[in-house]
């Protein structure tokens, strides 16, 4: 999905580049890939990035809006600023912007499939009329966006674990970064469970559930949200290799199992792996040659020191 939204990205700035130097009246730009929710709930809500791209060599103030089917259900905001609605943004010349539409369904929507679209359009500018007087001319692009409205809850969620090593010093904590992508219609506050378990003996040295922290908003349908890191504590800890077992939970049930596998390293012995990288690296991923150049820069250098210290001192 990311490489299909670069790919638009890259696309859609090479037409409108185009379309600039062609002296055309194109002034707006916007990803045009419609929105597809296959299950939403009455009264549910679910946030989508519209991107807008200004080609023009001056700022421009475009405006947002819904209709269609959906018309009234799109409420705009800056991001970054989820509490302040907005219906126009200025777009700074040859940039893109973006903004979050979210779609809510109003409460006594029937169930069925609705069709409509988010929009776009540059504010109205004066231009010339035949008999001296102006006439609005305004330009816009839409996005169509289609919606199945039901009464049947969709509990789909997404994990993805992202360790921040996989060769952890002796004493450092394992540091997780958690990524979170609700795929189905309900909002939801996943726990995490994670279990550590030693490979060289295979016996469990920690096993604990992480609650959803109170402090953070739920994980809305359609979101991606990226959590704050979790840590295991290694002190204590033997070196070796270990597995880490993580179970996405919700409402008690296992939604998703991830597991990687990461090392726990002597400090000493990581310092090692350091200058063994470097050595690698100046031997052109090759440790042997890499030891080779060095030892030939050493007799280079003790043969340079040689030579100027026999060298007599000019009278």
């Amino acid at each position: 999905m990311h490489k299909i939204r670069f790919f638009q990205v890259v696309v859609l700035a090479l037409l409108l580049s185009l379309a600039g130097k062609a002296g055309s009246a194109a002034a707006i730009g916007m990803i045009t890939e419609p929105i597809v929710i296959d299950s939403m709930l009455r009264g549910g809500e679910v946030s989508k990035t519209v991107t807008v791209f200004n080609p023009q060599k001056t700022e421009a103030v475009y405006l947002f809006g819904s209709d269609g089917g959906i018309k009234g259900w799109v409420t705009f905001f800056e991001k970054g600023k989820p509490d302040t609605p907005i219906t126009k943004v200025n777009v700074p010349a040859t940039s893109y912007y973006d903004v979050i539409a979210k779609i809510k369904v109003p409460d006594a929507t029937p169930n069925g499939d609705y069709v409509g679209e988010v929009f776009v359009k540059q504010a109205a500018a004066d231009g010339p009329k035949e008999n001296g007087s102006s006439v609005s001319i305004a330009q816009m692009v839409s996005r169509q966006v289609k919606i199945k409205v039901t009464d049947q809850e969709v509990v789909k969620l997404d994990t993805a674990l992202i360790p921040e090593s996989y060769d952890v010093k002796q004493g450092d904590p394992l540091k997780i970064k958690i990524i979170y992508e609700n795929l189905g219609n309900i909002a939801l506050k996943p726990s995490f469970q994670l279990k550590i378990i030693n490979s060289d003996d295979g016996k469990t040295v920690f096993n604990a559930i992480y609650p959803y922290p109170e402090a953070e908003a739920v994980v809305n349908p359609g979101e991606r949200k990226t959590m704050p890191v979790q840590e295991w504590p290694t002190a204590g800890q033997p070196t070796g290799r270990y597995l880490a077992e993580a179970s996405t939970l919700v409402g008690g049930e296992t939604l998703q199992k991830n597991e990687f596998r990461f090392s726990l390293e002597n400090k000493n012995v990581a310092s090692g792996k350091v200058l063994g990288s470097f050595i690698s690296a100046i031997g052109g991923g090759e440790p042997r040659q890499g030891w080779a150049i060095l030892a030939g820069c050493a007799v280079l250098l003790v043969l340079v020191f040689l030579a100027l210290k026999k060298r007599k001192p000019l009278l």
